[in-house]
C-alpha cells in the first residue's frame, strides 16, 4: 500500500545531519532549534536527536539563552583542510600587496559556479555592502577573482554559467553570454582580469591566478579598491608578483589542492 510520502525519497541520516550543518551562514551564525528545523526540512523531533548528537560531540555548541552555532570540534577538523594552510600561507603576502597598493587584497578559490573568498585584508574606504569577508560567495562571472577562476575552470563549468542567468549587479556587470566568452578567452590569453563597477559602482578590480607544481590553477588573487586606484598600469606587476609568490608556497610545500577545472 502506498504511503502519503512514499513518493518521496527517504533522507539518510548522513543527509539529514548534513542539511542541518548547511544552515547556518554568516548572516545566521546562531539558530534557534526551530529555525533549524525549518531551514534543514525536517520535524523538529528530528531535528532536535540529530543536534543532540552534534552539541554532544562538539560540532555544535549551545549559548545560555538556546541559541546553536557551529562548535569548536568542528572548527578544529576544517583547519586540517589544505585550502586553510593555503590561506595562511598567503596572509602575509596579502598583507603587503594591501600595504603596497592601499587596496583590499582578497584569495578565492572556486565552488560550483560561485566564487568563494578564503582571505581579505580590506582597504580603507570599504564599499557596503561588505562582500569580501571570508566564506562569502559571488557568481563566477561579477568579480576579476571570479572571472580568473571560470576562465581556468572545465569547459563544463563554462557552459553552465554562460547558458545560465547571468545576474546583473550594476549596469557593468557582464550579462551576456557571448561578451562573456569573450572576455574569459582573453583572460586566458592575458593571464589576468581587469574589472571596472561590475560589482559595486566605482570599483575596479584586478586579479591573477595561483598555480600549483603542474601550472594547475588552484586559486586567484586580487586587488579591489576605488577606481583611481586599481588602474592596471599601477597595480599589475604587484598584484601578479604577489600571486608568483603564492604560487611558489603552493608548489614549495607540495599541497594537494583542487584544481579550479576539476
Amino acid at each position: 500500500m502506498t504511503t502519503p510520502h512514499s513518493a518521496a525519497p527517504e533522507r539518510s541520516v548522513v543527509d539529514r545531519t548534513l542539511s542541518i550543518l548547511g544552515v547556518f551562514d554568516r548572516e545566521s551564525p546562531t539558530l534557534t532549534l526551530s529555525d533549524i528545523s525549518r531551514r534543514a526540512g525536517l520535524p523538529v523531533a528530528t531535528a532536535h536527536r540529530i543536534v543532540t548528537k552534534l552539541h554532544g560531540w562538539g560540532a555544535l555548541e549551545r549559548s545560555a539563552d538556546g541559541g546553536y552555532s557551529i562548535g569548536l570540534r568542528l572548527w578544529q577538523t576544517a583547519v586540517l583542510a589544505p585550502r586553510i594552510a593555503l590561506t595562511e600561507a598567503a596572509q602575509p603576502h596579502l598583507l603587503e600587496l594591501h600595504r603596497q597598493t592601499g587596496a583590499a587584497a582578497i584569495l578565492a578559490i572556486r565552488d560550483g559556479v560561485e566564487s568563494v573568498c578564503l582571505a581579505y585584508v580590506p582597504h580603507d574606504a570599504q564599499p557596503e555592502p561588505r562582500t569580501g569577508d571570508p566564506g562569502s560567495r559571488l557568481p563566477l562571472h561579477v568579480t576579476s577573482l571570479g572571472l580568473v577562476l571560470l576562465a581556468h575552470a572545465s569547459e563544463r563549468v563554462r557552459d553552465e554559467v554562460c547558458s545560465g542567468p547571468l545576474r546583473g549587479y550594476t549596469p557593468a556587470t557582464i550579462t551576456d553570454a557571448g561578451m562573456l566568452k569573450r572576455a574569459l578567452a582573453r583572460i586566458r590569453r592575458e593571464g589576468c582580469a581587469r574589472v571596472h563597477g561590475t560589482l559595486n559602482p566605482g570599483i575596479g578590480a584586478v586579479a591573477f591566478p595561483v598555480r600549483d607544481s603542474r601550472g594547475a590553477v588552484v586559486a586567484a588573487l586580487g586587488v579591489a579598491a576605488p577606481g583611481e586606484v586599481t588602474l592596471p598600469a599601477r597595480l599589475m606587476p604587484q598584484v601578479r608578483a604577489a600571486a608568483d609568490a603564492v604560487s611558489r608556497c603552493v608548489r614549495t610545500e607540495g599541497w594537494r589542492l583542487t584544481e579550479v577545472g576539476a
